[in-house]
């Protein structure tokens, strides 16, 4: 993983913490803009945590493409599932009275095959909606427009992210709005950037004029004769307007054939988590959707994993706008997190390979002590191997050696958010604090940090999963995590929580104040929010 990612930054007001989690780093919103016409960009999207009002539930932008399909971030959406979110078209207030008649679920999410990190490239995502819809589509960049530009040419990039370029504050607005910068000579851009043609920066050397977290995601635009067209997606950079940094941008036109090849209908689940298992023996079903204009045939279905097996195939022809499945066979031999791949090849010429993972973690029952000190409304506790243990009350992790972890699983959590005291202490930059929601990175801290701090839940039933994981090497700090008065709600924050990460989104951090700053190095600002 990217150590650059991960940090939390230091403030002194209750619960106004901006931090960055290791899945996805923060980004910011707009910096120096100004207000966008209500019908200047029809085709901008925000992306809604779901069971959140559009305001508050906003942490990154997108564009529509027409149909059912819209274009993000890999960052924004690779540590959630379809059911997480979703998308508002073609409104620029998300406090209007009509948004909630222009928010639309999600069916599938796509992220690129080879993102790894904002920084590594290949920041870039579809989004299939589940419906077709006729919203005023963007017009994409080809793969030579980028490098017909000249350097200095005024592009415009637009979001509801954030307006504040203070790490430590933050400001937020309901309506759109939007900042001219210049695009950058490429050997100007930081680190790798400079040496790719994935990505492409731009800003000013004086700084001042940026996006910013809760950016991420949406568009960069350069003007043309069909209006405008889309050059790059919101990625990530060091700060938000700093001098002599700029933003990076996923460049739209390198990655044609890959959009061209996931907006064929060609639907499919490319990762689920199936939840908590005991060890034992189960079944899965992947289903896949031909909504393309041709008859597919596939062959060549492999799992990768030696203990599983597939017990059902009907995917040997697919036919127009219909459907197929794969049943497989696994086992959960470890009180761990697992995972089945499937990979399926296809005589689509866009789509030649399908790749479809399950992952789930295995479990047993928490001890009695451990079920009784957790008085939250849930369905279930679960534990791993070196099971966390009651302490006077708190939540504790046991006593663990190199290389050994502890996790504990809580289930049936409803929908609105779970806070917690948290007090952690351990080696910084190699033993890791995790909070999985639903399966995904929430978020991943190292160090010694004490405070308050608030998970986001956003389904009907959700499952949290606190992980304490060491590393080979030599121990120091107290070597141990402790949670002390756990308190779900049923309602939402009042307004966006701050947050600050490698790429620029505001994503699904916690807000929390610590007293001790544990920080691995703010180094690269992720341009997504924290909801």
């Amino acid at each position: 993983m990217n150590f650059k990612r991960i940090c939390s930054f230091l403030l002194l007001a209750p619960l106004s913490l901006s931090q960055v989690y290791a899945s996805e780093n923060m980004d910011q919103k707009i910096i120096n803009g100004s207000k966008s016409n209500s019908d200047s960009w029809p085709f901008m999207v925000a992306l809604v945590s779901k069971n959140r009002d559009a305001y508050n539930g906003q942490f990154c932008g997108a564009s529509f493409l027409g149909g059912r399909y819209i274009l993000t971030a890999a960052h924004c959406v690779s540590q959630k599932s379809a059911q997480d979110l979703d998308a508002v078209i073609g409104i620029s207030d998300l406090s209007h009275a009509d948004v909630e008649q222009q928010r639309y679920g999600v069916k599938e999410i796509y992220v690129h095959e080879n993102y790894i990190d904002v920084s590594d490239g290949n920041d870039i995502a579809i989004v299939e909606l589940d419906r077709e819809l006729s919203y005023t589509s963007v017009n994409l960049a080809d793969a030579n427009l980028r490098h017909n530009l000249s350097d200095g040419e005024m592009l415009t990039v637009m979001g509801w992210g954030d307006q504040d370029p203070d790490p430590d504050a933050s400001r937020f607005r309901s309506a759109l709005y939007q900042v001219d910068i210049p695009l950058v000579k490429q050997s100007l851009c930081p680190g790798s950037v400079a040496s790719t043609d994935n990505a492409f920066c731009a800003g000013f050397v004086s700084g001042g004029y940026d996006s910013c977290q809760g950016d991420s995601g949406g568009p960069i635009v350069v003007a043309s004769g069909n209006g405008y067209e889309q050059l790059g997606i919101v990625s990530w950079g060091y700060g938000c307007a700093e001098a002599g940094n700029y933003g990076v941008y996923a460049n739209v036109g390198y990655y044609s054939d890959w959009i061209s090849a996931k907006t064929q209908g060609f639907s499919y689940r490319q990762s689920e988590f199936t939840g908590i298992k005991s060890l034992s023996r189960y079944t899965h079903t992947f289903n896949i959707e031909n909504n393309t204009d041709q008859v597919i045939r596939t062959f060549s279905a492999a799992l990768q994993e030696d203990s599983a097996s597939i017990v059902a195939n009907n995917c040997s022809v697919l036919a127009v706008n219909a459907s197929c499945a794969i049943t497989v066979s696994y086992n959960v031999t470890e009180l761990d997190f697992g995972k089945v791949s499937l990979s399926m090849l296809t005589d689509h010429a866009q789509t030649p390979r399908v790749d479809m993972t399950l992952s789930y973690i295995g479990v047993e029952a928490a001890s009695n002590s451990m079920r009784n000190t957790i008085t939250v409304s849930n369905s279930g506790v679960y534990s791993s191997t070196n099971s966390w243990v009651n302490n006077s009350g708190a939540i504790t992790t046991p006593v663990l050696s190199n290389s050994e972890f502890s996790q504990l699983a809580i289930t049936g959590l409803a929908a609105g958010s779970l806070s917690f005291d948290l007090d952690v202490s351990t080696e910084k930059n190699y033993d890791y604090f995790t909070i999985y929601v639903n399966g995904y990175v929430y978020d991943r801290l190292s160090g010694i940090g004490s405070g308050k701090y608030k998970v986001g839940l956003p389904r009907d039933t959700n499952t949290v999963i606190f992980e304490y994981k060491k590393d080979s090497g030599v121990s120091s700090g107290q070597d141990r995590v402790k949670i002390m008065d756990l308190i779900h709600s049923d309602g939402e924050e009042s307004a966006r929580p701050d947050g600050h990460g490698t790429e620029k989104s505001s994503g699904s951090g916690g807000s929390m104040n610590w007293l001790t700053l544990f920080c691995l190095s703010i180094l690269v600002l992720a341009r997504k929010r924290l909801v």
